[in-house]
């Protein structure tokens, strides 16, 4: 089976080598696909597709562009599914995903557990969130924020000021969130796939960092998830529409579990490190067996 892997990076990329030899391992050929080297194209009333001067024609596309994804990628994702190819994940779910508020608005709308959380674009509604958030101190993240980039602690309206002032000209919006302090609270990543839990892990942040995040010197180890984890994040990834999903989970110290958000491109690299599970050979396996029909069976 053909597998195109829609990225910008290369083939050393570890989730796009990882992806290559699982795709070999398991008897397909998989091929990078340069979203600036594609031209969508309607000719006769049909959508065609074409990359470097060839039609692109796989079987299964899996893009794996990040939540920096650009509206022309988004497009061409849109014009591969009407073009007939199989798309994990597809765009109605990436559109939701790389926007950290919109994915918590469907959240929300779907009665999932998310910390409370507005949305702002200049200081008077800064501080007006803050006020109906509790006071300071409190979490700011921009709309694409991604590997704890692009998150920030806000501790005082001095602090604030100076973040906001940076994000008013481009009126993409701030999401300003309640703060749950790290001491005392777990935080959880369920890697989704094909609506089970492939793999989970709980990461803990380094001393006098308030992100747990592996990239910022977090530490992972596997977990198993408790049912009602496992359904939630489940709960998450299906709710968006995604098949693959990353999904960071927070459980406060008082036992009560928040969804953070769901990445529909997560890097999987600390995964497989901590886990010992080979998730590329899932993702594969997925992709294909769904293409065959043949119902995805969960990882032992």
């Amino acid at each position: 089976m053909k597998i195109g892997i829609l990225s910008m990076r290369g083939r050393g990329y570890h989730p796009n080598r990882r992806l290559f030899e699982a795709s070999a391992a398991l008897g397909h050929h998989a091929f990078l696909v340069d979203p600036t080297r594609c031209i969508p194209e309607i000719r006769g009333g049909s959508c065609g597709l074409r990359c470097g001067g060839k039609v692109l024609r796989p079987d299964v596309l899996l893009p794996r562009l990040g939540a920096t994804i650009k509206d022309f990628s988004v497009t061409l994702i849109r014009h591969a599914e009407e073009s007939g190819i199989r798309v994990i994940n597809g765009h109605r779910a990436i559109l939701l995903a790389r926007n950290k508020f919109l994915t918590l608005q469907r959240l929300g709308a779907e009665g999932l557990p998310v910390p409370d959380t507005c949305l702002v674009t200049n200081r008077k509604n800064l501080a007006l969130a803050v006020s109906r958030l509790g006071g300071y101190p409190v979490v700011v993240k921009t709309v694409d924020s991604r590997q704890g980039m692009g998150v920030a602690l806000l501790d005082s309206p001095l602090t604030g000021g100076f973040i906001i002032h940076t994000f008013e000209e481009k009126r993409r919006g701030l999401l300003v969130q309640r703060y749950i302090p790290p001491e005392g609270r777990a935080d959880i990543r369920a890697f989704v796939l094909g609506g089970r839990v492939a793999a989970a892990v709980q990461v803990s942040a380094r001393r006098g960092e308030f992100r747990a995040n592996v990239h910022l010197g977090g530490r992972s180890r596997k977990i198993t998830l408790p049912e009602s984890l496992e359904r939630l994040a489940v709960s998450a990834a299906r709710a968006l529409g995604l098949e693959i999903a990353g999904v960071d989970l927070i459980v406060d110290p008082l036992g009560r579990p928040w969804i953070l958000e769901v990445n529909y491109s997560p890097g999987f690299r600390g995964l497989e490190a901590s886990t010992g599970l080979d998730i590329a050979s899932h993702i594969i396996r997925h992709a294909t067996q769904e293409r065959k029909g043949v119902p995805w069976k969960s990882p032992s």
